[in-house]
């Protein structure tokens, strides 16, 4: 008999890739949805509301729900869009698993790295200080204390923080290949900031490896171990995209005026280690950013010759 999944923002980038390895891995797969459909139940959030015929038993739920960080420029409006997004999902869930409509023995909500704020060269693992005051780090603090309460009725909580996403559909690479045709590729301001990054794969086999492993619990960093500059991630791409794209520093004055606030977040260093994470096993595909780049650039040269 096939395990129960339940996903909250599984139409997403990250949440279709989850869902797609996790149907490989022989669990059935449900999507919470707005609209509703086969497969999904429809939910609505901001009401604190999900449309269950019935109560309702899962294996496990992740919650990924939350609108998009990078989306739009960082207005008020767009900033407590943001924070409230991430806090209504939670707190709907909450609400289901406490009544008893909604029952699961396995909790699982995304967190972002940006947790930890700036850091130049100190390296942070899951036990690092994560009491910064900047914008990012706040969202993320505020999201983990949402899911630290369905915790508290008793459910084992697992908390991801993850960083750069990468990936063929979407996300960071998709952006920073864009000018691609027009002979360059952009680094961000001197290019000496630490991303954090995680191919998109090992993101979709970690979730469920925690998910899987009774022993886990608490939070986990999905990041490879080894961060790389924004210019060595640039240049890297453009050494396995075509040789012959120059790498061109984006001046940061030129980003904020791009950007506006949003642009910090391309500026921000963070140097992760995934110290539980490897402590409970998981094994990465992509260690080195090397190898990711080549798999995902492989498969972008594939589809856009199809196309």
């Amino acid at each position: 008999m096939k395990k129960q999944l339940l996903i909250a923002g599984g139409s997403g980038l990250i949440g279709s890739a989850i869902a797609a390895f996790a149907r490989n891995s022989n669990w059935e797969v449900t999507l919470l949805s707005r609209s509703g459909g086969v497969g999904r139940i429809q939910w609505n959030p901001t009401n604190h509301e999900i449309a269950l015929p019935e109560p309702m038993e899962f294996d496990a739920i992740i919650n990924l729900a939350g609108a998009s960080i990078a989306g739009n420029r960082w207005t008020k409006k767009r900033k407590k869009l943001i924070l409230d997004s991430r806090l209504q999902s939670c707190a709907t869930l909450e609400k289901y698993l406490e009544s008893g409509l909604l029952k699961t023995q396995t909790y699982i909500g995304a967190s972002a790295v940006g947790i930890y704020g700036h850091h130049t060269t100190e390296i942070v693992d899951e036990h690092s200080v994560t009491d910064h005051d900047d914008w990012l780090a706040m969202i993320a603090q505020e999201w983990e204390k949402a899911h630290n309460k369905i915790a508290r009725l008793g459910i084992r909580t697992i908390i991801v923080r993850i960083g750069l996403v990468l990936s063929r559909e979407g996300g960071a690479l998709k952006e920073i290949i864009q000018t691609a045709p027009f002979g360059f590729l952009g680094c961000f301001g001197s290019g000496s900031q630490f991303w954090s990054w995680i191919h998109i794969d090992d993101v979709a086999q970690l979730m469920l490896h925690v998910l899987s492993n009774k022993e886990t619990e608490g939070v986990y960093l999905a990041t490879a171990p080894f961060p790389a500059t924004n210019q060595r991630i640039t240049e890297e791409i453009s050494k396995t995209y075509s040789p012959s794209r120059f790498v061109i520093p984006v001046p940061t004055f030129v980003l904020s005026l791009m950007l506006g606030e949003m642009h910090t977040m391309l500026m921000q260093s963070c140097r992760c280690y995934p110290e539980r994470l490897i402590g409970a096993g998981f094994q990465f595909k992509y260690l080195k950013i090397e190898k990711a780049l080549q798999d995902l650039m492989s498969k972008e040269k594939l589809n856009s010759k199809r196309t």
